[in-house]
């Protein structure tokens, strides 16, 4: 497998695009995945992505407290709509930051 890929981000927007090409020998397949980023604001994030098998997928994050985020993703495969879309679960998920590291963010 062989896999390239580009980001751009432009942080006075609060943006960032990505393409990626991915090459597998195995499956003689190729796939072209193209997403982006924005940030509502400094406590929002949101993200989607598609490829040419028309899968598509989208993220929200919301940061709640100092070191936990909400996630809520979804992903959509539009080439079988009469399948149900996956939908997970909003998570809670934590992050480990030192005391020390605090007066620095």
């Amino acid at each position: 497998m062989i896999k390239a890929s580009f980001t751009h981000l432009d942080k006075s927007k609060k943006t960032a695009a990505v393409g990626e090409i991915t090459k597998r020998f195995s499956l003689n397949e190729n796939t072209f995945t193209d997403g982006g980023s924005y940030a509502v604001d400094s406590l929002t994030l949101v993200k989607g992505k598609h490829n040419n098998h028309e899968k598509r997928g989208a993220v929200l994050q919301h940061e709640i407290f100092l070191i936990s985020l909400v996630t809520v993703s979804s992903e959509l495969e539009t080439n079988a709509l009469d399948k149900t879309p996956k939908f997970v679960s909003p998570s809670l998920s934590y992050r480990c930051i030192r005391n020390d590291t605090l007066g620095r963010m």
